[in-house]
Protein backbone atom coordinates (compact mmCIF):
# COMPACT_ATOMS: atom_id res chain seq x y z
CA UNK A 1 0.00 0.00 0.00
CA UNK A 2 1.38 3.38 -0.99
CA UNK A 3 0.47 6.74 0.42
CA UNK A 4 0.87 10.04 -1.26
CA UNK A 5 1.20 13.35 0.52
CA UNK A 6 1.22 16.90 -0.70
CA UNK A 7 2.13 20.24 0.84
CA UNK A 8 0.50 23.54 0.02
CA UNK A 9 1.27 26.98 1.25
CA UNK A 10 -1.56 29.43 1.60
CA UNK A 11 -4.28 27.02 2.49
CA UNK A 12 -6.59 24.89 0.45
CA UNK A 13 -9.21 27.54 -0.19
CA UNK A 14 -9.18 29.20 -3.59
CA UNK A 15 -9.96 32.69 -2.33
CA UNK A 16 -9.43 35.66 -4.66
CA UNK A 17 -7.81 37.57 -1.75
CA UNK A 18 -5.12 34.97 -1.27
CA UNK A 19 -2.21 37.04 -2.69
CA UNK A 20 -3.46 40.46 -1.64
CA UNK A 21 -1.03 40.75 1.28
CA UNK A 22 1.98 40.30 -0.99
CA UNK A 23 0.69 42.90 -3.41
CA UNK A 24 0.03 45.42 -0.63
CA UNK A 25 3.54 44.88 0.82
CA UNK A 26 5.11 45.34 -2.63
CA UNK A 27 3.16 48.58 -3.21
CA UNK A 28 4.19 49.94 0.21
CA UNK A 29 7.82 49.00 -0.49
CA UNK A 30 7.85 50.86 -3.80
CA UNK A 31 6.18 53.94 -2.25
CA UNK A 32 8.83 54.02 0.48
CA UNK A 33 11.59 53.53 -2.11
CA UNK A 34 10.14 56.36 -4.22
CA UNK A 35 10.10 58.82 -1.30
CA UNK A 36 13.60 57.79 -0.20
CA UNK A 37 15.00 58.40 -3.70
CA UNK A 38 13.10 61.70 -3.90
CA UNK A 39 14.64 62.94 -0.63
CA UNK A 40 18.09 61.72 -1.70
CA UNK A 41 17.75 63.53 -5.04
CA UNK A 42 16.80 66.80 -3.28
CA UNK A 43 19.86 66.53 -1.02
CA UNK A 44 22.06 65.92 -4.06
CA UNK A 45 20.59 69.01 -5.80
CA UNK A 46 21.67 71.13 -2.81
CA UNK A 47 25.13 69.56 -2.85
CA UNK A 48 25.53 69.95 -6.64
CA UNK A 49 27.65 73.14 -6.57
CA UNK A 50 29.92 71.72 -3.88
CA UNK A 51 30.43 68.49 -5.83
CA UNK A 52 31.19 70.32 -9.08
CA UNK A 53 33.71 72.63 -7.38
CA UNK A 54 35.33 69.69 -5.57
CA UNK A 55 35.59 67.77 -8.84
CA UNK A 56 37.16 70.77 -10.57
CA UNK A 57 39.70 71.15 -7.75
CA UNK A 58 40.63 67.46 -7.62
CA UNK A 59 40.87 66.87 -11.38
CA UNK A 60 39.34 69.39 -13.79
CA UNK A 61 40.08 67.17 -16.78
CA UNK A 62 37.30 64.79 -15.71
CA UNK A 63 34.70 67.51 -16.36
CA UNK A 64 36.33 68.54 -19.63
CA UNK A 65 36.49 64.92 -20.81
CA UNK A 66 32.80 64.39 -19.98
CA UNK A 67 31.67 67.40 -21.98
CA UNK A 68 34.09 66.48 -24.77
CA UNK A 69 32.45 63.04 -24.87
CA UNK A 70 29.01 64.66 -25.19
CA UNK A 71 30.37 66.88 -27.99
CA UNK A 72 31.68 63.81 -29.84
CA UNK A 73 28.30 62.17 -29.33
CA UNK A 74 26.65 65.20 -30.98
CA UNK A 75 28.96 64.89 -33.97
CA UNK A 76 28.40 61.16 -34.45
CA UNK A 77 24.70 60.96 -33.58
CA UNK A 78 22.74 64.17 -33.02
CA UNK A 79 19.70 62.47 -31.46
CA UNK A 80 21.84 60.60 -28.95
CA UNK A 81 23.72 63.82 -28.16
CA UNK A 82 20.49 65.70 -27.50
CA UNK A 83 19.17 62.85 -25.36
CA UNK A 84 22.39 62.65 -23.35
CA UNK A 85 22.42 66.42 -22.85
CA UNK A 86 18.84 66.32 -21.59
CA UNK A 87 19.64 63.43 -19.25
CA UNK A 88 22.71 65.30 -18.01
CA UNK A 89 20.62 68.35 -17.17
CA UNK A 90 17.84 66.34 -15.53
CA UNK A 91 20.20 64.06 -13.67
CA UNK A 92 22.84 66.68 -12.91
CA UNK A 93 23.24 65.60 -9.25
CA UNK A 94 23.84 62.01 -10.24
CA UNK A 95 26.24 63.05 -13.02
CA UNK A 96 28.17 65.32 -10.65
CA UNK A 97 28.37 62.53 -8.07
CA UNK A 98 29.67 60.20 -10.78
CA UNK A 99 32.26 62.76 -11.94
CA UNK A 100 33.37 63.37 -8.35
CA UNK A 101 33.85 59.64 -7.83
CA UNK A 102 35.79 59.38 -11.08
CA UNK A 103 38.04 62.31 -10.11
CA UNK A 104 38.74 60.76 -6.70
CA UNK A 105 39.53 57.42 -8.32
CA UNK A 106 41.90 59.02 -10.84
CA UNK A 107 43.64 60.92 -8.04
CA UNK A 108 44.06 57.73 -6.02
CA UNK A 109 45.48 55.87 -9.05
CA UNK A 110 47.87 58.75 -9.74
CA UNK A 111 49.05 58.75 -6.10
CA UNK A 112 49.63 54.98 -6.16
CA UNK A 113 51.57 55.23 -9.43
CA UNK A 114 53.70 58.08 -8.05
CA UNK A 115 54.44 56.09 -4.90
CA UNK A 116 55.37 52.99 -6.91
CA UNK A 117 57.61 55.07 -9.20
CA UNK A 118 59.28 56.69 -6.18
CA UNK A 119 59.95 53.28 -4.62
CA UNK A 120 61.30 51.87 -7.88
CA UNK A 121 63.46 54.80 -9.04
CA UNK A 122 64.26 56.44 -5.74
CA UNK A 123 63.47 59.91 -4.59
CA UNK A 124 64.83 63.03 -6.27
CA UNK A 125 66.79 65.07 -3.79
CA UNK A 126 67.40 68.73 -4.39
CA UNK A 127 70.99 69.80 -3.92
CA UNK A 128 72.95 72.99 -3.72
CA UNK A 129 76.05 73.38 -5.82
CA UNK A 130 79.00 74.66 -3.85
CA UNK A 131 81.89 76.75 -5.17
CA UNK A 132 84.86 74.57 -5.90
CA UNK A 133 88.19 75.61 -4.49
CA UNK A 134 91.48 73.83 -4.56
CA UNK A 135 92.82 72.56 -1.32
CA UNK A 136 96.51 72.31 -0.51
CA UNK A 137 96.98 68.84 0.82
CA UNK A 138 100.32 67.25 1.67
CA UNK A 139 101.50 64.68 -0.83
CA UNK A 140 101.17 61.13 0.27
CA UNK A 141 104.16 58.86 0.01
CA UNK A 142 103.52 55.33 -1.05
CA UNK A 143 103.75 52.90 1.87
CA UNK A 144 106.95 50.95 2.23
CA UNK A 145 106.73 47.35 1.16
CA UNK A 146 107.63 44.84 3.74
CA UNK A 147 109.77 41.91 2.65
CA UNK A 148 107.67 38.85 2.10
CA UNK A 149 108.08 36.23 4.76
CA UNK A 150 110.32 33.36 3.87
CA UNK A 151 108.37 30.61 2.32
CA UNK A 152 108.71 26.92 2.31
CA UNK A 153 108.87 25.83 -1.27
CA UNK A 154 106.35 23.03 -1.32
CA UNK A 155 104.87 23.94 -4.66
CA UNK A 156 101.44 24.16 -3.07
CA UNK A 157 101.54 27.97 -2.71
CA UNK A 158 102.00 28.45 -6.46
CA UNK A 159 98.48 27.17 -7.08
CA UNK A 160 96.89 30.24 -5.53
CA UNK A 161 98.67 32.93 -7.50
Amino acid sequence: MTTQGSFQFGGNNKSPFQGIVGIVVAILFFFALFYFVQILFKILWFLLPVMVIATAIIDHKVILNYFGWIGKLFKSNAVAGIAMSALTIIGAPVVSLFLLGKALLRKKIKDVQTEADRQQNGEFVEYEELDSETMDLPTLEPPLRADPPPKNDTGYDDMFR
